[in-house]
C-alpha cells in the first residue's frame, strides 16, 4: 500500500507537526506501508528554497513551489503526485484539503483529513469560523475519513462532520529518545516556539511571583518565532529574575532531551494546543507536568492523576499554585512522574502506525 501524505512542512523544517509526520512514516513503513510526502519548498519564516526531491530514511519527499498568502498557501503541481498512490492523507485543513477534496472526480483515491486542531491555532476571526464551520462543513462531506489527534479536536470537528466518519488517533511521540535523569530541585522548563500563544509572558509572570529570589530556575527552550524573545527576556529582567530564567533557543534535540532529563517540572501556560507533544516528551523524561487548563492539556493530566492543571491567566492564582506544587513531598512528587510515565507510552509510535493502517485498511 502507498499513501501520499501532504502538510505544509515536512523534514527539515522543526515543529511538532512536522516531528510527528516523521513518526507517522517510519512507524507506517515498519508496517509494510509506503510513504511519500509532498510539502512546501521552503520552510516557514524562510527564504531558502530547498530540494525538489529528497528522501529521508524511506521516505520520499517533494517539496513543492507555492504562493504564501499567509495561513493559505496556493500550491503548484501538487495533484499529479497523487497518480501512484492508493490513499492520500492530508495534515491539517487549508490547500491541500480544498484541492483533493474537490477534485475527487478526477484522482478517485480515498482522501483521510488530519484535524491538526482545525484553523484555530492563533485564535478566531470572521473568516477562520466561515472557513471553518460553513466551507469545511459541505466540503469535508467528501472526505472518507476525518482523522483527529485529540478529544479537544473530536468535540470541534463533530459540529462540522457526522461522528461516524471521525476516528480517534493521537499523535506519536518518539520517546525512547527521552529518559529520566538526576533530578535538580525546583527545575521548571518550557519548550517549544516562541508564539504568542504559548503565552510564555504568563509563565513568566507566574514564576516571578513564586519564586523570585529563591532556589528555583526557569529554561525556555525553543524557536523565537514570531520575534518575541528579546521582550521576554527584558521581562524577566523587570520582574527581578533575570539570573533565574535561562533562554536556549532553538535548541538541539540532544540539548532538549538533557534538558528534559534533568527538569523537576515541565510547565506550559499555552492558551491554545491542538495536542501538545512537548508535553509528552517531558513526561516520558519523568518530569512532573504543570500545564494551563486547556482541554487538549487536561485530558494528559486525568483529572490530576498525571500532573497538575493550573489557570496561568492570573499569575498570582497561579503562583501560588507553583508553590505548592513545588513543596509536595516526595512520594507525592514520585507518584505523580510515575504516573506521567506510564500516560506516555500510549504514543509509541508503533501504537498509533498500527492505528492508522487499520484505517487505511478499512478504505
Amino acid at each position: 500500500m502507498k499513501v501520499l501524505h501532504l502538510a505544509h512542512h515536512f523534514w527539515p523544517c522543526i515543529g511538532g507537526m512536522e516531528k510527528s509526520l516523521g513518526q507517522i512514516c517510519s512507524g507506517l513503513s515498519k508496517e509494510g506501508v509506503d510513504c511519500k510526502v509532498v510539502c512546501l519548498d521552503r520552510c516557514a519564516k524562510s527564504a531558502e528554497k530547498l530540494p525538489h526531491c529528497d528522501k529521508r530514511n524511506s521516505v520520499e519527499i517533494v517539496r513543492l513551489p507555492f504562493i504564501d498568502l499567509g495561513a493559505y498557501k496556493i500550491v503548484f503541481g501538487a495533484l499529479k503526485q497523487a497518480k501512484d498512490c492508493d490513499i492520500i492523507h492530508v495534515h491539517g485543513l487549508g490547500f491541500f484539503s480544498d484541492l483533493f477534496l474537490l477534485a475527487k472526480f478526477s484522482h478517485h483515491k480515498p482522501v483521510i483529513i488530519g484535524s491538526y486542531g482545525g484553523v484555530f491555532h492563533a485564535g478566531s476571526n470572521p473568516l477562520k469560523w466561515l472557513y471553518f464551520y460553513c466551507w469545511n462543513r459541505l466540503l469535508l462531506r467528501a472526505a472518507d475519513k476525518v482523522v483527529v489527534i485529540s478529544g479537544h479536536d473530536l468535540e470541534l470537528f463533530k459540529k462540522i462532520v457526522p461522528e461516524k466518519k471521525i476516528a480517534l488517533v493521537p499523535v506519536p511521540v518518539e520517546i525512547e529518545r527521552f529518559r529520566p535523569g538526576k533530578k535538580e530541585k525546583n527545575s521548571f522548563a518550557f519548550v517549544g516556539r516562541l508564539s504568542k500563544n504559548k503565552r510564555v509572558d504568563l509563565l513568566i509572570g507566574a514564576f516571578s511571583n513564586a519564586f523570585k529570589g529563591k532556589n528555583a530556575r526557569l529554561y525556555i527552550a525553543g524557536e523565537d518565532f514570531e520575534g518575541l524573545q528579546a521582550g521576554l527576556e527584558r521581562l524577566a529582567i523587570e520582574r527581578g529574575i533575570g539570573k533565574q530564567v535561562f533562554f536556549l533557543g532553538a535548541a538541539s534535540d540532544r540539548t532538549i532531551e538533557g534538558l528534559l532529563s534533568k527538569s523537576e517540572f515541565f510547565v506550559s501556560a499555552s492558551e491554545y494546543e491542538s495536542f501538545g507533544v512537548s508535553a509528552i516528551e517531558a513526561m516520558a523524561s519523568g518530569c512532573i507536568p504543570i500545564l494551563s487548563k486547556i482541554p487538549s492539556f487536561e485530558d494528559f493530566i486525568g483529572k490530576g492523576k498525571n500532573g497538575f492543571v493550573v489557570e496561568f491567566a492570573s499569575p498570582p492564582k497561579a503562583a501560588g499554585a507553583l508553590l505548592r506544587i513545588s513543596c509536595l513531598g516526595a512520594k507525592e512528587k514520585e507518584e505523580k512522574r510515575l504516573n506521567a510515565l506510564s500516560f506516555s507510552e500510549n504514543f509509541r509510535a508503533k501504537k498509533i502506525a498500527e492505528m492508522l493502517s487499520a484505517a487505511y485498511a478499512d478504505l
